[in-house]
């Protein structure tokens, strides 16, 4: 035991400890540290093989086993550490084409499978499809689709790009015969043993949503912004919120991205899947996770199109977006995604408006917000190769983005801001690389990395008190106070962040396959402000250093059956943090450095009980590590806080998945429990007009979550569900050893209960043909909660979020296939008062139209 230990976590400490390596070089050793692995692997082998050929010496077998089995591994390490100093030329092309129906129109969602092989895909709106890391040499395609005859075609498939169309033909068959084993992604994804939603946003692109509008209708998932466009927001999965969720593009962390590129200003356009996980987090996301994560994956199965989309709306709201990709036949491919987002956010509350003289408020009344207004702004660039002999996929590319945000209050409406503002700018160059099947079958390799570079600015130099009419006082001549803070500011802070990430899997055979993950990242933090008067913070470096080590086997019993993953994680983190030591030195800084690693594991069921019947079960011990906005405060409204260590978190998660199709009639049970015991939880207190981070308590949580989808062929689709959430305060004394009376309470300023609703209808040839209409309807509710403990204080005394109930509507009308679309939406239907936080109102009714156009 203490070998493996030696092995899996040995390798991840060394790297990590000595901060002169640079973040490439370790995630790069990954590939090295995997042949570790197999030597140990095969040594093990070795031995049981020897015992084998004593056994059966008789027989001759034992030595041939040994035989075969040494050559396999020698050779196997060979080929890794070639590898290391050589590409790869294993030889894959692409199988690409469209399939048509037997009167000419497109196949939409049609199952594409390469025979043999777990290469599969659905064809798009027109038809088309594409396969990629396709094996050069003859290859047979099958092809199905509901209420037509199943069709095969043979491929010659040669290096590069191949095609392949295919018309199918009407069943002759009773519909009731016809069987399709073709899977989605999404359900491919949902079958996996982790707790898991996988969200199909493709049939949304012509909607006027971002991310967070489809998350939000996740079980499990409640985002609570602060107010319209732009706004600040916190996530919350299964009661865990903020830096405790990770987020992934592409499966490329999204860590410190900066608040111009968050998920309430990507418009749906730009993607194709988003997939949620509850507790348990793959390692081959290389996340610290402390309670699942959000995977956004963009759609690059489609070779060439173009899809532009513009929209406006109440409250001067404008967003466009633009997505393109372009491929030749020889594998050569340029991508782009761009969205631009305004917002005057002008829309109405209600509120209590102070004298600019006197400070006594008056009766509340209804009052425009005045200086609310955002813009964002996004440019991505990808281009490189794919289908090559020494890549399936090798890229280069970037992403700028940056947006401008007026403050409008403080932390509720009482505080009334009218000149301050802050903007936001990053540069992010990227590198991909992936290789399936490296020198043998079954070897893949993945690697990512990225270098942030970022500044941010918060700009408060008005020494004015304003009122919700927009009036104001001056504060008088020589007034050093802004309007949030004590001091005037012009607060500059330059981030540069390095993330650096590696996989590498193996399958041995079909049923078994091993897999390792490392994720390498560097933070580097600088201030300035030229008009302060007293310490700047960050004026020196503050650095925070990370690197995550994940090793799992993952196997498949009784003919796929049961499936199930075993893991571990060796988490580290480095960090020098500087503070101001206060008194009459206000230049005065202090180096605080702090060094810890931690170990994880757990592992992850699932089992058909029969076809269409799966259950799951998954336990993780696991930690989060800080973060460098916790860690070094933002130098305004947050302090430093030097000392946090990371969170910890037992999460036990089961779950029942149930499908059934009845002819044309599809049903989707899902049920959920999640048991979680998390411990050291790093918390924001506020004090006074500051906050700061700390490692606060512990919480037991008890979740319950349940979903129903119903669907009838193309025309009528249905879904609701719920989550009650009983998260508790854990810690029975005090850090003074005193009994905590807090013990057993509710955590407070926490929704509890909340669900979704949505049902949409589609009808088909309206007015013109190859033309679509689809009507949604989809409702919110969310249960008052307490902002504070709840059994402090009467119920009268006490402060609440109210009990929401939201209806959202759309119609979209879309021609030929839906090249163009026109969406109609409202949301906000009845005009609701809606607070996600305390005194913080949200829009109310909101109108928008967009318009989309989508070419192959």
């Amino acid at each position: 035991m203490y070998t493996l230990n030696l092995i899996v976590f040995l390798p991840s400490y060394i790297i990590a400890s000595k901060p002169a390596f640079n973040g490439l070089f370790r995630s790069f050793f990954t590939l090295i540290y995997l042949e570790l692995v197999l030597i140990k692997v095969k040594a093990g082998l070795e031995k049981e093989m020897k015992l084998v050929q004593k056994q059966q010496t008789k027989t001759g077998f034992g030595q041939k086993v040994q035989r075969e089995n040494s050559t396999r591994w020698s050779g196997l390490l060979t080929l890794l550490f070639v590898f290391t100093f050589y590409w790869s030329w294993g030889q894959t092309g692409s199988i690409s084409g469209k399939v048509t129906l037997e009167n000419g129109t497109p196949a939409i969602s049609a199952h594409v499978q390469v025979n043999g092989t777990e290469l599969v895909t659905v064809s798009g709106v027109e038809g088309d499809y594409s396969i990629s890391n396709v094996p050069v040499g003859q290859q047979i395609l099958t092809i199905s689709f509901l209420g037509y005859e199943p069709y095969t075609l043979n491929v010659e498939v040669k290096e590069g790009e191949n095609t392949a169309n295919a018309q199918l033909k009407n069943q002759t068959t009773e519909l009731q015969s016809v069987t399709v084993t073709g899977k989605s992604k999404t359900t491919e994804i949902e079958e996996k043993p982790f707790t898991v939603n996988a969200i199909d946003v493709r049939p949304l692109k012509a909607q006027n949503l971002d991310i967070n509008q489809v998350l939000n209708t996740t079980s499990g998932v409640r985002i609570r912004e602060e107010g319209g466009l732009g706004s600040s927001f916190d996530f919350t999965l299964n009661g865990f919120s903020g830096n405790q969720v990770k987020f992934f593009l592409d499966g490329i962390p999204m860590d410190n991205f900066g608040t111009s590129l968050t998920m309430n200003n990507i418009p749906v356009n730009l993607i194709s899947t988003i997939e949620v996980y509850k507790g348990v987090v793959p390692i081959e996301l290389g996340a610290d996770a402390l309670g699942g994560a959000v995977n956004i994956t963009t759609d690059n199965s489609i070779k060439k199109y173009l899809n532009v989309s513009y929209s406006f709306g109440s409250f001067n709201t404008h967003r466009a977006a633009l997505s393109a990709r372009y491929t030749t036949k020889k594998g050569l491919f340029v991508k782009t995604n761009a969205f631009f987002n305004y917002s005057d956010n002008n829309y109405t509350i209600e509120a209590e408006v102070a004298d600019p003289v006197t400070g006594k408020y008056g009766d509340p009344e209804e009052i425009e917000r005045f200086h609310d207004a955002y813009r964002s702004e996004s440019v991505q660039l990808e281009f490189g190769v794919e289908d090559k002999k020494f890549a399936d996929l090798l890229s280069i590319g970037f992403i700028a983005s940056g947006n401008y945000k007026e403050i409008q209050t403080g932390s509720n409406m009482n505080k009334v801001v009218g000149e301050a503002f802050t903007t936001d700018k990053s540069l992010i160059p990227t590198l991909k690389y992936q290789k399936k099947n490296l020198f043998l079958e079954g070897l893949d390799v993945r690697f990512n990395a990225i270098y942030n570079i970022r500044e941010a600015k918060a700009i408060d130099t008005a020494s004015k008190i304003y009122n919700w009419y927009g009036d104001y006082t001056d504060r008088g001549e020589g007034a050093t106070s802004g309007e949030l803070y004590w001091d005037k500011t012009e607060f500059r802070f330059n981030d540069d962040n390095v993330i650096a990430m590696a996989n590498v899997s193996y399958s041995i055979g079909k049923y078994q396959s091993i897999a390792l993950n490392n994720t390498y990242s560097w933070y580097r933090r600088v201030g300035e402000d030229p008009i302060s008067y007293n310490a700047v913070p960050f004026s020196e470096p503050n650095i925070l250093e990370k690197n995550i080590t994940g090793l799992s086997y993952s196997v498949k019993l009784f003919d796929e059956r049961l499936r199930g993953v075993l893991f571990g994680k060796n988490f580290m983190f480095n960090a020098d943090t500087k503070e101001g030591l206060g008194g009459s030195d206000n230049y005065a800084l202090a180096t605080h450095s702090v060094s810890e690693m931690y170990q994880g594991y757990g592992a992850a069921l699932t089992y058909f009980i029969f076809k269409g019947l799966q259950i799951k079960g998954s336990y993780e011990n696991t930690y989060r590590l800080p973060e460098a906005y916790e860690m070094f405060g933002d130098g305004l409204r947050v302090l430093p806080s030097a000392e946090l260590t990371a969170e910890k978190s037992q999460n036990f998660n089961l779950g029942l998945i149930g499908r059934k199709r009845f002819n044309q009639h599809e049903f989707l049970l899902e049920l959920g429990y999640l048991y979680r015991l998390p411990e050291n939880l790093i918390r924001k207190t506020i004090t006074g007009t500051v906050s700061i981070y700390e490692n606060l308590s512990s919480a037991k949580a008890n979740i319950y979550e349940a979903g129903i989808k119903y669907r009838y062929k193309d025309f009528l689709q249905f879904k609701v569900n719920g989550s009650y959430q009983d998260i508790v305060n854990n810690q029975k004394y005090t850090s003074t050893g005193g009994e905590n009376y807090l013990y057993g309470d509710r955590i407070p300023n926490m929704p509890f209960l909340f669900g979704n609703a949505e049902l949409g209808v589609q009808f088909k040839d309206v007015f013109l043909q190859e033309s679509s209409l689809a009507l949604n309807w989809s409702t919110l509710f969310v249960e008052a909660f307490y902002l504070n403990w709840p059994s402090q204080g009467s119920s009268d005394s006490k402060y609440d979020i109210p009990r929401q109930i939201s209806h959202a509507v759309s119609a979209t009308y879309a021609l030929k296939d839906g090249q163009y679309s026109v969406s109609l939406a409202c949301t906000n239907l009845f005009d609701q008062k809606l607070y996600d936080n305390f005194m913080l109102q949200k829009p109310g009714r909101a109108f928008s139209v967009k318009l989309s156009y989508f070419l192959m």
